[in-house]
């Protein structure tokens, strides 16, 4: 069996998603070393290239787009971006999550339309609005690896 890496990205800021993410899925008896987790103390050049090599090397890449839960940024635009990219250039291992619960405004209305221009765009990929149903979506591949 090959092993499994799954790149956890998307939202940072204040959101902790990825801690509860990590757990649910270990539950389901995925090792918390199949993750990479790309938050780290202090952002430098070395821990952008580790990003990048785990990015190459994962064989899922998981991007939740959700309220970074900091005052005055209702969404991180380049955590999109990098959802984008990751949908043309692996769109059979990407998984994105758009969150919309706790934004307003005209913040939602672009996020609704992202949401919609990219499901029609990307019609067969995995885009989808909770992340459980991400979760139940990479257990499903990683226990058929």
């Amino acid at each position: 069996m090959t092993k499994q890496t799954i790149f956890l990205g998307g939202t940072v800021g204040n959101n902790n998603w990825r801690e509860g993410f990590i757990k649910t899925l270990g539950e389901r008896g995925i090792s918390q070393a199949s993750f990479f987790n790309p938050v780290v103390e202090h952002w430098d050049r070395e821990a952008q290239q580790n990003e990048e090599v785990a990015k190459e090397k994962a064989s899922h890449l998981v991007f939740f787009i959700t309220d970074p839960k900091k005052e005055g940024h209702p969404l991180f635009g380049y955590s999109l971006s990098e959802a984008v990219m990751a949908l043309y250039d692996k769109p059979d291992r990407t998984v994105v999550v758009f969150d919309t619960r706790a934004i307003a405004g005209h913040a939602l209305k672009e996020m609704n339309q992202t949401i919609r221009v990219l499901k029609k765009r990307f019609s067969k990929a995995n885009i989808f609005e909770k992340l459980e149903d991400a979760g139940d979506w990479l257990a499903g591949q990683i226990s058929q690896s």
